[in-house]
């Protein structure tokens, strides 16, 4: 008799779990589009605590409006992918931003997004997928657009002018030049001189206390984009040169890196680098 009981209790309580998770799945139904990925969370719910019930009629029931709202919803995600991509390009457009390309990767200037619908999240990129910035961004079209806006924001705060940034990149070649032996017009490893760059531009209270809160940060998408500044105003007419990787030496984040083109995210990687004698 106690079995007995304990199992009319486990079938009161799994029915009222049901009658919760139908609820919520009709309050969701208002607004389908928008809540396509929170009702496939729900309808699994649903599904799962339905095959604990014993089988009757009820059961077989329940089965069958569960598929029918999964063909539902199949319907539902397709409509979804096509207004999200257009709700996303005209808040994009709105900041200036332009977006191009066709799922699941799109460009939008110096950026990638690559977009999985399965998941419903996106993942950003610096250039076409080089440099990974964001993961698991809801596929929220506002949300999306403004991780990017500020991300794209940070990125260009940079208070440095070119001029600034070539005479302390040249100063990094010559420190460089000096613990490798090599002669001026040389060319060096590209990510040492950017090793000696960021050495350079720590405070003074870096190398009295070298703690992580007295770190001067600059991420490789950071000094890309600094590098980038530089060949946009042609400092290559100071005597600056940057030579074009070998394929092998792209595998290696060591050994190159890449560096923007235009604003449209065309780009080269690039392994070396040199200055010409002032």
């Amino acid at each position: 008799m106690q079995e007995f009981i304990e199992n009319i209790k486990a079938l009161s309580k799994n029915a009222q779990k049901i009658i919760k998770l139908v609820g919520k799945y009709e309050k969701l139904t208002e607004n389908p589009i928008d809540n396509v990925y929170v009702l496939e969370k729900t309808l699994a719910e649903i599904s799962k605590v339905a095959e604990s019930l014993p089988d009757f009629d009820l059961k077989e029931s329940l089965r069958t409006w569960v598929q029918t709202k999964k063909d539902e919803l199949e319907r539902t995600r397709e409509d979804f992918r096509f207004r999200f991509g257009q709700q996303l390009k005209q808040l994009l457009e709105s900041d200036g931003k332009q977006m191009s390309g066709q799922y699941p990767l799109l460009r939008i200037g110096l950026y990638t997004l690559s977009l999985n619908f399965e998941f419903g999240e996106a993942t950003l990129y610096f250039g076409p997928e080089i440099e990974k910035l964001r993961s698991k961004i809801p596929l929220e079209p506002r949300t999306v657009a403004e991780i990017i806006k500020k991300t794209d924001d940070a990125l260009k705060a940079i208070k440095s002018t070119p001029e600034d940034i070539f005479k302390d990149l040249s100063e990094a070649y010559e420190h460089s030049l000096r613990l490798t032996n090599k002669s001026f017009g040389e060319k060096l490893l590209i990510t040492e001189v950017l090793h000696q760059f960021v050495v350079l531009k720590q405070t003074k209270q870096f190398f009295i206390d070298p703690q992580r809160k007295n770190f001067r940060e600059f991420s490789r998408v950071m000094l890309s984009y600094m590098l980038y500044l530089l060949k946009k105003a042609h400092f290559s007419e100071r005597g600056m040169k940057l030579y074009i990787a070998t394929f092998d030496a792209t595998v290696d984040k060591r050994n190159a890196i890449w560096i923007p083109e235009n604003e449209t995210g065309e780009g080269t990687y690039y392994s070396h680098i040199s200055f010409d004698k002032a």
